[in-house]
């Protein structure tokens, strides 16, 4: 069907009122259009000419658009009409022609609930009608209101809400809307079931007992009232062209009630199948489990025979260990007896120490003030120290003179005794010459005056000689008491310093720990299982008796190495790793390098840039280095 277009855009809200009035006017039946069945009359024109369908609405449209002689109420029922002829009479008129087909009485429907609900079932006859599935009820003339360029009706909620306290029990309400707003019609959904059914012809019968239904509201030509008309959903409205016919179509479908009672009674049957299919397989699982019952009874009467006999090996253990544990409580109480007399003794000698604590905290507060007097008198022996070093290294030098010197002498000193052994051998052969030879003799009295003077002169660089070596030694215990002094000047240096007192011999703990902590995730039970691993092998680093070194030869010179054949270095690198095996090898090399004999770590000088012992210079140098910000900072 052609609709022709309008411009609404700027519309008069005053012509639209009118419009509105007139429309209402149509829809209720105040005006008459249709004369016969095929012709049509404009309402609003006197003397009008028979129109078609078509006809009529390109009338109205050109008084509502090219008339300028039509007044300004002309224009709005022309409006009025076009909206109508669009909307509402094609509908009207479709339904008309479909109310010449023979209808089931209200009642009829009535019985045919009241014999479902009854578990009965209806005979279907030719005549049965279709209802639209799930049950469903269209409701007309509901009141509408032109606002902002829509019509505005009640929501379907609210219709919900009126109807539901009346007891209809709708479960859902949908007004019907087109592109103009709120159509007044809505249509009313009860459910796909039986309840539902009895509920819409409820419904309807309340509006059909009040001449509100179908035919009232199709078949009236007469002005119509404002209440509300409602009818059940059937194949007259679902084949309806129009906002009811669509919803419907969309939303349901055509059965009779034979229809849906024959559907209910498939499913029902398709139900009992299963549930016969189910009982079945129950019955057979039934009886798989009352043979597995009677296997597990007679398992359990085997196990229950067990038990019994374990309950009577049990009692009879349980009373042997009765008799045990009353002999060890009394071994228990009478070493509990014996250890509250230790902790008693014990009691009684912290006591005495609780006493002792004061004069130790005495000694203590002494002890402070006494270190803090030993602090200054560590940096005058550090200023002392100092001047030490100094002084040695200009004795060390003038040593170095002196041996340079030395050197010489002792030089000197064998070609002297050269020179004796010489004269002393020129004069044994010429005592073998003759008395005649007297220039050989003459001769020989000079070698003796010379042997003499040599001889003299050989006993003098002797005695300085001795001096020399008496100065020499003097001089490197003065060195030995220096690098003593330095050790001890050097003792609380980090060895984070390039130069620090390093205690070669010492085993390093760090291995141990780490490897306590990778076994062991308990950290307290892991640092007690290092602490007796590292005291262990400290005890058998301190063993004298214990030389796990072999004498090699490569070359010409001899060399010790460590002998991995040794039982406890084997049992080390077999149970132990690599990093504690080097550890412990580390340690036992520098013992047997520094200290062989004694076997305890020995304080040493290091040099840590060169990873070997620090010279006496370079723990002086270093000692100056140190000194030199900590002067400037007192003469600021």
């Amino acid at each position: 069907m052609s609709q022709p277009s309008r411009d609404t855009v700027n519309i008069d809200p005053e012509l639209e009122k009118y419009k509105h009035k007139y429309h209402k006017d149509l829809r209720r039946g105040c005006y008459k259009i249709q004369f016969s069945e095929n012709l049509l009359k404009c309402p609003f024109c006197p003397h009008s000419r028979d129109y078609c369908y078509e006809d009529l609405l390109r009338h109205a449209n050109r008084i509502v658009r090219e008339s300028k002689s039509a007044s300004f109420k002309d224009r709005a029922k022309h409006m009025a009409l076009i909206e109508y002829l669009e909307n509402d009479f094609y509908a009207r008129r479709k339904c008309l022609e479909s109310q010449q087909q023979p209808t089931q009485d209200f009642y009829a429907k009535r019985r045919c609930l009241d014999s479902t609900n009854a578990n009965t079932t209806p005979k279907q006859n030719a005549n049965e009608e279709l209802l639209v599935w799930p049950w469903m009820a269209v409701v007309a003339n509901i009141p509408v209101e032109y606002k902002n360029g829509k019509y505005a009706g009640d929501s379907g909620k609210k219709l919900k809400d009126d109807w539901t306290e009346k007891g209809y029990n709708p479960v859902k309400v949908y007004p019907l809307w087109s592109s103009k707003g709120h159509s007044g019609l809505a249509v009313v959904e009860f459910g796909p079931t039986w309840a539902g059914l009895d509920h819409v012809m409820k419904f309807i019968k309340d509006f059909e007992v009040n001449k509100h239904g179908r035919e009232d509201w199709y078949g009236r030509e007469t002005c119509k009232d404002d209440k509300l008309y409602a009818w059940i959903a059937t194949d007259k409205d679902y084949n309806l062209y129009g906002l009811v016919g669509n919803y419907l179509k969309k939303n349901g479908a055509l059965k009779t009630v034979a229809d849906v009672q024959k559907e209910e009674e498939v499913i029902r049957s398709k139900y009992i199948m299963g549930l016969t299919t189910i009982r079945d397989e129950k019955d057979k699982q039934s009886e798989k489990i009352k043979s597995e019952i009677s296997k597990t009874d007679i398992q359990l009467t085997n196990v229950m025979r067990q038990k019994e006999k374990i309950t009577e090996d049990f009692n009879k253990e349980l009373e042997m260990m009765q008799k045990k544990a009353d002999e060890q409580l009394k071994m228990i109480t009478t070493e509990h007896e014996q250890s509250k007399r230790l902790l008693e003794d014990r009691e009684k000698e912290l006591r005495a120490r609780e006493a002792k604590n004061e004069n130790e905290q005495r000694k203590l507060d002494y002890e402070k003030r006494m270190n803090e007097m030993a602090i200054q008198e560590q940096i005058k022996a550090d200023e002392r120290m100092l001047k030490l070093a100094v002084d040695q290294k200009r004795e060390k030098e003038k040593l170095h003179q002196k041996i340079i010197e030395l050197e010489k002498k002792l030089d000197e000193k064998q070609r002297l005794e050269l020179e004796i052994k010489q004269m002393k051998g020129a004069i044994e052969v010429m005592k073998h010459m003759t008395e005649e030879d007297l220039e050989a003799k003459n001769k020989m009295k000079s070698l003796q005056n010379d042997l003499k003077e040599k001889e003299e002169e050989l006993d003098g660089l002797e005695e300085l000689n001795q001096a020399l070596i008496v100065k020499e030694r003097k001089t490197n215990d003065e060195l030995v008491d220096a690098r003593k002094e330095l050790i001890f000047g050097f003792k609380d240096n980090a060895n984070t310093a390039q130069i620090f007192v390093k205690r070669m011999g010492d085993l390093e703990v760090r291995p141990f720990m780490a490897a306590a902590q990778r076994h062991c995730s308990n950290k307290k039970k892991a640092i007690e299982n290092a602490t007796k691993m590292v005291s262990l092998w400290e005890d058998h680093l301190g063993d004298s008796s214990w030389h796990p070194f072999k004498v090699v030869t490569i070359g010409d010179k001899t060399t010790e190495i460590l002998d991995e054949e040794d039982e406890k270095i084997a049992s080390l690198k077999n149970e132990c790793e690599k990093d504690v095996f080097d550890a412990v090898v580390t340690a036992l090399n520098e013992l047997n390098e520094y200290n062989p004999s004694g076997r305890y770590p020995v304080a040493v000088l290091w040099n840590k840039g060169e990873k070997r012992p620090a010279t006496l210079k370079e723990g002086v140098s270093h000692l100056l280095y140190k000194w030199r910000p900590r002067k400037t900072r007192k003469r600021c």
